[in-house]
């Protein structure tokens, strides 16, 4: 929202709608969705480059003990202490 104060100054009111992963800020997210946004050729940041831009800080920044990070089904096979 952009309005100006009695002097003429111009004043911008923003509301982030999204939370940066531990470790990043709103500026890194935003960057990182800029970054995508101009890769994908879109006009403007959308929900899904804020999404991926926050997927891609966690994968970078934060270790997995796992190589792939989708989620996963529990029930495709059985635990081995069933056996």
């Amino acid at each position: 929202i952009y309005f100006r104060d009695p002097l003429g100054q111009l004043i911008e009111c923003a509301c982030y709608k999204f939370e940066p992963p531990v470790g990043a800020t709103h500026a890194d997210v935003l960057r990182e969705a800029h970054l995508l946004r101009v890769a994908r050729g879109d006009h403007h940041i959308a929900d899904e480059h804020l999404a991926d831009a926050i997927e891609l800080l966690v994968v970078r920044n934060q270790p997995s003990l796992s190589d792939d990070r989708a989620a996963q089904d529990p029930y495709t096979a059985k635990p081995p202490v069933w056996d």
